[in-house]
């Protein structure tokens, strides 16, 4: 019964799924593109504020990835894909890069808002401009070299697959080395996210019981609440696709379409630039 459920849910979906995707990447360009443009014009002129840093890195992130949705588009309205399999590759990886690095810059941020609480340190900054750059390379080129070889040497390289079709490279997914790279990837994400509400939410109550009449008042619980809005962002944004990347890996791989629509999802995250402009406002 759960095998003909499924199988229904995903023949559902497949008719419309185009549509689902379409517009998910659709309000992403935008709104996307608004907010990475709102949040480097604003915080350009801050060059050495760590923070700031890892915000431009972010807003780049996003940047890039808005760069292959047309390649998306293109694919969901004609059903085809109309370009090279390598092409395909790295247009398929850079949605998971995206989405891994999103999560460093995040957890960076809010790392550093914590130390600035618990050491009493407004802002942390680098003393020299190349200090930021070197890190924020590394912070990319280790992104970069835990994606890109999962697809340039397990996806697609021992199946075979349709030349029109792209984002279908689920066969590789049965292999043990494969499973092992995404589950040792879900932990982490996860597990980093358990660790900093927790840590969060004791900030939260150490504020609240020291100022409790005038908690909301402070400037201190203010920053706190900008902190679990990333949060929040990781949570909803994330944690939905993990999740159910954990169902998957163990599943029936013909129903891939859900697991497209779940991954599509995690680039809802783009909105950033424009909630952290509006909050400050």
């Amino acid at each position: 019964m759960t095998n003909i459920t499924t199988k229904d849910t995903c023949d559902l979906l497949q008719n419309s799924a185009q549509k689902i995707l379409i517009g998910i990447y659709g309000l992403v360009l935008v709104g996307g593109s608004a907010g990475a443009f709102v949040m480097i014009w604003k915080i350009k002129n801050d060059k050495k504020s760590v923070t700031s840093i890892a915000v431009i890195n972010l807003m780049s992130v996003h940047t890039i990835f808005i760069l292959t949705l047309p390649f998306r588009f293109s694919y969901y309205a004609l059903n085809k894909w109309s370009f090279s399999q390598i092409f395909c590759k790295i247009v398929s990886a850079m949605i998971h890069v995206h989405m891994y690095l999103s999560f460093v810059f995040y957890v960076i941020i809010v790392v550093i808002r914590m130390s600035s609480f618990f050491g009493g340190k407004k802002s942390m900054r680098f003393y020299q401009p190349w200090h930021s750059s070197a890190v924020s390379l590394a912070i990319w080129a280790l992104v970069f070299l835990a994606i890109l070889p999962l697809f340039f040497s397990f996806y697609g390289a021992s199946k075979v697959y349709n030349t029109t079709e792209c984002f279908q490279f689920q066969k590789e997914i049965s292999e043990g080395y494969v499973k092992s790279v995404n589950y040792i990837l879900i932990a982490v994400v996860l597990t980093t996210i358990c660790i900093l509400l927790a840590i969060e939410m004791r900030i939260i109550i150490k504020l609240a019981a020291k100022h409790t009449r005038t908690l909301h008042k402070r400037q201190e619980f203010g920053a706190q609440k900008k902190t679990l809005l990333i949060l929040f962002l990781m949570i909803t944004c994330f944690l939905p696709y993990l999740v159910y990347r954990l169902f998957y890996i163990q599943q029936d791989k013909s129903c891939y379409i859900i697991n497209e629509i779940f991954l599509a999802l995690t680039t809802m995250s783009c909105f950033d630039g424009l909630i952290f402009f509006f909050t400050a406002h």
